[in-house]
């Protein structure tokens, strides 16, 4: 169970908007389908980092009853915001493309993804007290349902055009299900407390 969760969880917070699910649907406008992966590629490869650098710091400590109730307080007050401001935010796709060759896509996607603190506060703060004691599986579980909500994304953006009402209504869904998230966090955190 925990692993659909985290697959679940990863898959939604990869659907949400931000810098690199608006990369993938740009390129996926202007450019096809290629561009898009392209992109995903770029993307994944940043999140690989990130969930190594959460991998190697877990080892020790992700299983600790205070570390726990901290990162699950922490977390979920992140979620209970990133809910609040996904909720309220409006959409707006830009279609104006630029002149970028295939390998300068790859590149652009990682940096972007790289250069985004909230996607290394997602990783060590958010995901950690979802880990099982089989931390590589979890992560994998993570990184597949990412990967899935970012294949996705390229292949609807590139095959569909995607209007900013459907963008608004992926908002609401992805505010409740982080709102859900974060509740699972504090349960998560009361569970820890309740182990001291």
């Amino acid at each position: 169970m925990e692993y659909i969760i985290l697959a679940s969880m990863g898959f939604f917070a990869a659907l949400t908007p931000g810098p690199d699910i608006f990369y993938i649907i740009r390129q996926g406008l202007c450019k096809g389908k290629t561009s898009a992966f392209l992109a995903v590629a770029g993307i994944l490869t940043g999140n690989i980092v990130y969930l190594t650098l959460v991998g190697i710091g877990l080892g020790s400590i992700g299983h600790n009853p205070y570390f726990q109730m901290i990162v699950g307080i922490a977390g979920g007050i992140y979620l209970l915001r990133i809910a609040k401001a996904v909720f309220n935010e409006k959409v707006h796709i830009e279609k104006s493309c630029d002149n970028l060759r295939k390998f300068d896509i790859y590149k652009e996607a990682l940096f972007l993804n790289l250069s985004n603190p909230k996607a290394m506060i997602f990783f060590a703060v958010v995901i950690t007290p979802f880990m099982s004691k089989n931390v590589m599986l979890s992560l994998i579980s993570l990184y597949i349902g990412i990967t899935f909500a970012f294949i996705i994304a390229a292949y609807f953006s590139s095959k569909l055009n995607i209007e900013e009402k459907i963008m608004n209504a992926v908002n609401k869904i992805s505010s409740a299900l982080f709102l859900f998230f974060a509740l699972s966090l504090f349960y998560t955190a009361y569970k820890a407390f309740l182990s001291l």
